[in-house]
């Protein structure tokens, strides 16, 4: 029986071309995927670290502080506020506690997976709940800044509300397949309030900062 020999080199050349197909596909998927993965990616990643921000400070701030550990104001003697004062203290004490919480908050992100149908990245809408999963992680990158501000606006006839409100800014990096994207993450949320009765005094106590814009700002200070 006579042996059927094989030219050399044959299934070699095979391999490498099947290894250039897949490459070819990769690059194509990153080509297609990319820009539309990027763009889902960090809007989910905008509410998943919106959402953690907002939930840390409505759990360990929100009901733990007052509007008069942070304002102090001044009656005269018919009870018409005249002057309003703010407690560095107590605004300091917030913006630890506050940037406290919502760093720990956003570390939990950092072990979980959130997983996105391959029709919704790609903005099918009939078919946005289908398609192979994609996964996404978020890191968080630096550290967390928060800033006190606050606010006037009508409540009623001759009754102003004043708002005192964090801003919370953080960076958050997405891990997912063709990427690698950091996005900056920016809130606000509300903290205390009150109604002022009477006109909004025209005498305020500045501390030099820029802490609480809104009081804080006198009159040709």
């Amino acid at each position: 029986m006579r042996r059927r020999w094989r030219r050399p080199g044959r299934r070699p050349w095979g391999v490498a071309a099947l290894v250039l197909a897949g490459l070819l596909l990769l690059l194509l998927l990153e080509w297609r995927l990319g820009p539309a993965l990027e763009a889902v990616a960090a809007t989910q990643a905008r509410w998943v670290a919106t959402e953690a921000m907002q939930q840390a400070v409505l759990d360990k701030i929100t009901g733990q502080v007052s509007y008069n550990n942070l304002i102090q104001p001044g009656s005269s003697d018919g009870g018409q506020v005249v002057f309003m004062q703010a407690d560095a203290l107590g605004i300091s004490r917030l913006q630890a506690a506050a940037q406290l919480a919502i760093q720990e908050r956003l570390a939990r992100l950092q072990g979980k997976t959130y997983y996105l149908p391959l029709g919704q990245i790609l903005g099918l809408k009939l078919l946005a709940a289908y398609g192979p999963p994609v996964p996404l992680r978020f890191v968080p990158m630096g550290t967390v800044k928060v800033n006190v501000g606050d606010t006037f606006e009508s409540a009623g006839i001759n009754q102003t509300r004043h708002r005192i409100y964090l801003q919370a800014e953080s960076e958050v990096q997405v891990v997912a397949p063709f990427s690698r994207e950091k996005v900056q993450v920016a809130t606000t949320i509300p903290v205390a309030e009150a109604i002022i009765v009477g006109p909004v005094p025209q005498t305020y106590v500045s501390l030099g900062s820029e802490m609480l814009k809104g009081i804080l700002r006198a009159p040709g200070f």
